[in-house]
C-alpha cells in the first residue's frame, strides 16, 4: 500500500478546507471508482468513505476552519484503489471504533461518531499515520476483488 509519498499518484486533488468542497469530493471519488472498475453501488460505497473521511478533517482536524488546505491522492493501479487523505490539522483519533447496535442508536437519535465505523465498513483498510514531512493521513484502500464477505 503507498503512503502517496514514494510515488506520484494518477490523480492529485488539492482543495481549501472548505465544506464546500465536499460534494465535488464526493463526486471525484465515485467516478474514480467507477472508470477503475468497480460497479455503481461499490463506487459508491468508496466515495461515502471519501466523503466521511474529508468531513472529518474539514470539521475535526481544521475545526471548520476553511482557511485550510487538504490534499487527495488516488492511486488504481493494481489489485485496488488506494486513497491518501492528508492534512494538516490537529491528527484523527484512531482508536478503534466498537462494534455498535444500529437499531439503539437511532432509537436514542445519536448523530455523529459514525464516521470511522462507516469509512472502516465500506473499505477494506483504514489507518492513520503521519508522512515524512510531519502532514496527518489517512490511508483507504479497497480491493478490486474483496476477499471478504460484503455486509
Amino acid at each position: 500500500m503507498s503512503d502517496g509519498s514514494d510515488k506520484r499518484a494518477l490523480m492529485e486533488l488539492r482543495f481549501p478546507s472548505d465544506s464546500k468542497y465536499l460534494n465535488m469530493v464526493h463526486e471525484l471519488a465515485r467516478l474514480m471508482a467507477e472508470s477503475t472498475g468497480f460497479d455503481k453501488i461499490e463506487a459508491e460505497k468508496i466515495a461515502l468513505a471519501v466523503d466521511e473521511a474529508t468531513t472529518n478533517v474539514v470539521q475535526h482536524a481544521y475545526a471548520g476552519e476553511p482557511d485550510h488546505e487538504i490534499e487527495i491522492h488516488f492511486d488504481p493501479e493494481g489489485e485496488s484503489l488506494d486513497i491518501v487523505i492528508f492534512h494538516d490539522g490537529e491528527p484523527l483519533d484512531a482508536m478503534p471504533v466498537p462494534d455498535f447496535d444500529l437499531d439503539k442508536l437511532v432509537a436514542e437519535r445519536r448523530t455523529g461518531g459514525l464516521g470511522l465505523t462507516i469509512m472502516r465498513q465500506m473499505m477494506d483498510k483504514v489507518e492513520h499515520s503521519k508522512d515524512g514531512s510531519g502532514k496527518s493521513m489517512c490511508v483507504m484502500v479497497r480491493y478490486k476483488q474483496r476477499d471478504r464477505e460484503e455486509s
